[in-house]
């Protein structure tokens, strides 16, 4: 299971924007809806949730580029977790399921 480090830069980012850019990349883009029934609507809409949670930085498994997580709740009221990175200041999707019972509960509390 991958693990994040929190980072306060990363809240702020969120709370400066009120419309985000994404972009997404070919196989990102159907991964997700192939793999966990979550189209990128509902990925996407996650970045407007006012109570999203930002996990922070992905330490592991390490990757070249950074990664990001955070925990938030969709357009449809499911608990997403979402993995991303940014480019250019775009949101890049990697990754969205649904949150696991763990994560679910630190998004409630």
């Amino acid at each position: 299971m991958a693990k994040f480090v929190y980072i306060q830069w990363l809240v702020n980012f969120f709370e400066s924007f009120d419309q985000f850019i994404f972009e997404w990349d070919s196989g990102n883009s159907i991964k997700s809806e192939l793999k966990h029934n979550i189209g990128i609507e509902l990925i996407e809409s996650c970045f407007l949730d006012n109570k999203i949670m930002a996990l922070g930085i992905q330490v592991q498994p390490k990757h070249v580029e950074e990664r990001y997580g955070i925990i938030a709740k969709a357009s449809d009221g499911k608990i997403l977790f979402v993995c991303f990175t940014i480019r250019t200041g775009k949101i890049r999707p990697i990754s969205g399921r649904i949150a696991s019972k763990k994560e679910r509960e630190i998004y409630e509390a």
